[in-house]
């Protein structure tokens, strides 16, 4: 029993020494994923009109660089489908406005960059991004119209169509977080972010809370 302690004792004192030795992010890249929670929002926009946005869930794929175990940077691509109902105040008649429900589709690409504070496996980490969103209403903005053409399997075929009014915009973030990288070849990521879009017409700076829970896989 005394030689179990005492080895119990001898191997635990040494861990923090074998977890210091190594070497836990060398440089190298890295491809993950993100399953991301963005929570709900009210955007004002010029002349009264509102726009509340649900909560809803989005994706994100993206690529990285590891410069050394503290400084990394990534390419990503976000996407997201969120519900929204608004209120479209009237340009013309004072008092009158009307509600509507829809859903916004955004695609984000963006640079970040993270800092994790520790060298071991288990470390805070905070990170700051820009990129540049595009964003389709999914409102028509103009009339129905037919296309068509030839389709491989189904021959001659024609079918209706309509645009949507869609925008792009400048975006930026700013994040805090916690990584675990279980191994050499695998990691886990939970991270709360703020984006802000810098979309002309609101009243004021659109901005959206998201937390990430995402997968890294290192090589």
């Amino acid at each position: 029993m005394r030689v179990l302690i005492v080895s119990g004792v001898l191997a635990a004192s040494s861990l923090p020494w074998s977890v210091q030795a190594q070497d836990t992010r060398p440089p190298g890249q890295e491809f993950g994923f993100d399953v991301v929670y963005q929570l709900s929002q009210k955007v004002k926009f010029d002349g009264g009109s509102s726009v509340d946005f649900d909560d809803d869930i989005g994706a994100t794929l993206w690529w990285g660089w590891r410069f050394n175990e503290h400084l990394d940077l990534q390419a990503a691509i976000d996407w997201s489908q969120v519900n929204y109902d608004a209120n479209f105040v009237s340009g013309t008649l004072p008092g009158v406005s009307a509600k509507v429900s829809g859903d916004v589709e955004t695609f984000v690409p963006r640079v970040v960059l993270n800092y994790n504070i520790l060298k071991g496996p288990l470390t805070p980490f905070i990170n700051v991004g820009a990129g540049w969103a595009f964003v389709d209403t999914n409102i028509p903005n103009s009339r129905v119209q037919v296309g068509c053409w030839w389709d491989p399997w189904w021959g001659y075929i024609c079918t209706p169509y309509q645009s949507t009014k869609s925008f792009d915009e400048f975006t930026y973030q700013l994040g805090a977080g916690v990584r675990w990288d279980i191994n050499k070849s695998y990691a886990l990521r939970l991270v709360y972010e703020k984006h802000w879009l810098d979309y002309s017409k609101s009243s004021s700076t659109p901005d959206f809370d998201q937390f990430r829970l995402g997968m890294a896989f290192m090589f």
